[in-house]
């Protein structure tokens, strides 16, 4: 009980993940924080994670805006138009 833990190569999980904006880099900076399963050893490591601007929005996205933005008006014509053959009819 008193020699301790045998020599061991450490099998290390992810224990906390802690993210801040930089504003001076312009950029996000992840610290991980990696721990032993047998022995508590704790290590860091810093990134920093570029985001690039998003995308423009795409041409096929804007004609589906303007092909389908103005369903509501075209059902609300059809609408009208069987409320003029119901009152017709009868």
């Amino acid at each position: 009980m008193a020699e301790g833990l045998r020599p061991h190569h450490h099998c290390c999980f992810v224990y906390d993940i802690k993210r801040h904006y930089n504003h001076k880099k312009h950029c996000v900076i992840k610290k991980v924080t990696y721990k032993c399963m047998m022995c508590d050893y704790m290590t860091h490591e810093v990134y920093e994670c570029y985001e690039p601007p998003p995308k423009p929005k795409t041409k096929a996205l804007e004609r589906n805006k303007r092909k389908y933005s103005n369903r509501d008006w075209y059902f609300l014509f059809l609408y009208q138009k069987t409320e003029n053959n119901i009152a017709r009819h009868e």
